[in-house]
């Protein structure tokens, strides 16, 4: 779950017609609801019940997303793990916004950028999954400690052999064989 303070800056204000300019095929109240319903969606931490088939398709038609064949790929592909979240995030933001707004949802993908900027959500999102890989790590070192320091040793620890302790007819010459030498 985001911090309340982040979940706050991502969904206030709430974007409104005014903010955007109408395209042939699209509304300005059409832009509204897409920034906001994907503001919502990022903020309420990007639950699969929320990626209605109507954020599906315009999403997959902004920042340079492809659909992915379908709804439930597409949110495989970017939202299942904090690494898939970062991936879209990074890509989000990496977005260049071509176009004009009388024409794309430029408008749109600049207004969303600057608020997952702003939030620095990703920078969150990062620290999310740092936080996840540590802990997945020292329990895993918690479990590898268990498996292997409470091995009890059986009975006493031989001692080495050394050249000392070996009758003088069992201590070997040493000997420098030949590449050739068959004996060895």
């Amino acid at each position: 779950m985001l911090p309340t303070a982040i979940i706050r800056s991502l969904r206030t204000p709430q974007l409104t017609a005014p903010d955007f300019t109408p395209t042939k095929f699209h509304t300005t109240d059409d832009k509204a609801w897409f920034a906001n319903a994907l503001l919502k969606f990022l903020a309420d931490d990007c639950p699969q019940s929320a990626f209605t088939d109507r954020l599906y398709v315009r999403l997959s038609n902004s920042f340079g997303n492809i659909a992915h064949h379908d709804r439930t790929r597409f949110y495989n592909n970017f939202f299942v793990t904090s690494e898939r979240k970062i991936g879209f995030l990074e890509q989000t933001l990496r977005w260049p916004c071509y176009g004009a707004a009388e024409f794309t949802f430029c408008d749109v993908e600049i207004l969303v950028q600057s608020r997952i900027a702003a939030t620095n959500l990703l920078a969150i999102e990062q620290s999310r999954r740092d936080a996840e890989i540590a802990r997945r790590e020292r329990e895993l070192l918690a479990r590898l400690k268990a498996k292997y320091e409470s091995i009890p040793r059986a009975g006493p620890t031989p001692s080495p052999i050394t050249t000392s302790t070996l009758a003088p007819s069992a201590v070997p010459t040493p000997r420098q064989g030949s590449l050739f030498d068959l004996s060895q």
